[in-house]
């Protein structure tokens, strides 16, 4: 049976709110395929005990931060595409970024890739193609 895309992205969003490892298990079997992969600017793990370890350094290491999904998912075919925003304690914003997932026949994430930020404009300092200006 194929997994409501609302109910995948909600529970991969719980994953980086989560901090019991038992209950993030939980979510991580609705949201992920066994052999996913997961690729951010921080690390590439693939399957569910290497992003279950990758979300327990997360949790070690952030401090009370979160991660929480901000936007609805848009998808076509077997690709989505949404947003996120990490929070401090106290909800101060530190960190926003894009996800780009391909779902597995059953509807659950087998690979993401994380993007930290927002793409600089065309023109602007990060700009490739200022490299082919005359």
């Amino acid at each position: 049976m194929v997994a409501p895309l609302d109910d995948v992205v909600a529970a991969y969003g719980a994953l980086w709110v989560e901090k019991d490892p038992a209950k993030r298990l939980e979510h991580l079997n609705i949201a992920w395929a066994e052999d996913g992969r997961y690729v951010d600017p921080n690390g590439d793990v693939t399957g569910r005990d290497g992003l279950a370890d990758y979300m327990d350094a997360f949790h070690a290491q952030a401090k009370g931060s979160q991660i929480v999904v901000t936007s609805a998912a848009v998808h076509h075919h077997e690709m989505v595409h949404f947003t996120w925003a990490m929070k401090a304690v106290g909800g101060i914003p530190l960190l926003k970024g894009h996800d780009f997932a391909t779902l597995d026949a059953d509807g659950r994430i087998k690979q993401l890739v994380g993007f930290f930020g927002d793409p600089e404009p065309i023109g602007g300092k990060k700009s490739l193609f200022g490299l082919f200006k005359r």
